[in-house]
């Protein structure tokens, strides 16, 4: 059984384990590739007769609120139980 990756626009958008060729079995405008490195998935590039993994996208920033935006939440969020607390004491 071999495995084959079917490439759109440069990527490996299939994977496919057959012992057949996959252009005989496929529409023969579909381009597919014999996968000779060990770990392809789909998501990543073919270019040049070669796979390769794809960057990773890099780590979204950590945004630290600044101690007057926690107070402003802090005070909004006691303002909600307040409110709560009210119509629970009501009977609402």
């Amino acid at each position: 059984m071999n495995t084959y990756a079917r490439i759109q626009n440069g990527v490996v958008a299939e994977l496919l384990q057959t012992a057949s060729d996959p252009s005989s079995l496929f529409n023969p405008a579909l381009v597919w590739e014999a996968v000779t490195t060990s770990g392809v998935e789909i998501g990543w590039l073919f270019s040049n007769g070669s796979f390769s993994a794809p960057t990773p996208a890099p780590p979204a920033p950590v945004i630290t609120p600044s101690l007057p935006q926690l107070q402003a939440e802090l005070t909004a969020i006691q303002a909600q139980i307040a409110a709560l607390s009210n119509t629970t004491t009501r009977g609402g």
